[in-house]
């Protein structure tokens, strides 16, 4: 008698308590879902982004998240179906996710969607027209999130001022909601 339970079927035999391994995944919503529903990655090569319509279902949205909806852009834990990794050691593998090891090997804030890459060229740009780096205005942007400190450096800033449209690229590059009362301009002068 196998007693292993066997998550995605009806029970046909008895069972006793037991604690299972769910294989979960952080990902972002490429549409409003609800928690439970079926989704898998978006079919342009996006492994990141997941929808309710994509060609390949592998799993559902987090069933125990308390919010009635999860809304496009937000990051959330996918659930796998059952069954479906390759390995487990609290560590899996699973065909539908590119390069997992490399991916490992990233620092956690250095996740970025495929595609950000307009949006890195758009801070890159902009840091540069005053005078500063891609990260030293990220960092400076990380900092005000995390303190309302503000980044100073001489009298660079003077004059500048970070623009609503910053915190949308920020929020694809760093696969993160910034809250309309976060946002702000984070750049001052010391004079």
């Amino acid at each position: 008698m196998d007693r292993v339970p066997k998550l995605g079927q009806l029970i046909t035999e008895d069972q006793y308590r037991d604690a299972v391994h769910i294989a979960v995944a952080p990902v972002v919503a490429g549409m409003t879902l609800k928690p439970g529903a079926h989704i898998g990655f978006t079919d342009n090569g996006d492994a990141y982004t997941v929808v309710t319509n994509a060609k390949k279902l592998i799993g559902i949205v987090d069933p125990f998240l308390h919010e009635k909806a999860v809304y496009e852009g937000d990051r959330f834990y996918m659930f796998l179906y059952p069954n479906t990794i390759n390995s487990l050691r609290h560590e899996w593998t699973h065909p539908e996710f590119e390069k997992e090891d490399d991916l490992a090997k990233l620092e956690p804030t250095l996740y970025k969607l495929k595609g950000a890459v307009a949006e890195e060229k758009w801070v890159t740009d902009f840091a540069e027209n005053m005078g500063s780096t891609y990260e030293e205005i990220m960092a400076g942007a990380d900092e005000y999130l995390a303190s309302g400190d503000y980044l100073v450096r001489g009298g660079t800033f003077e004059g500048y001022h970070i623009p609503d449209e910053f915190w949308d690229k920020y929020e694809v590059i760093k696969r993160t909601k910034v809250l309309n009362d976060e946002r702000g301009s984070f750049l001052s002068c010391s004079c």
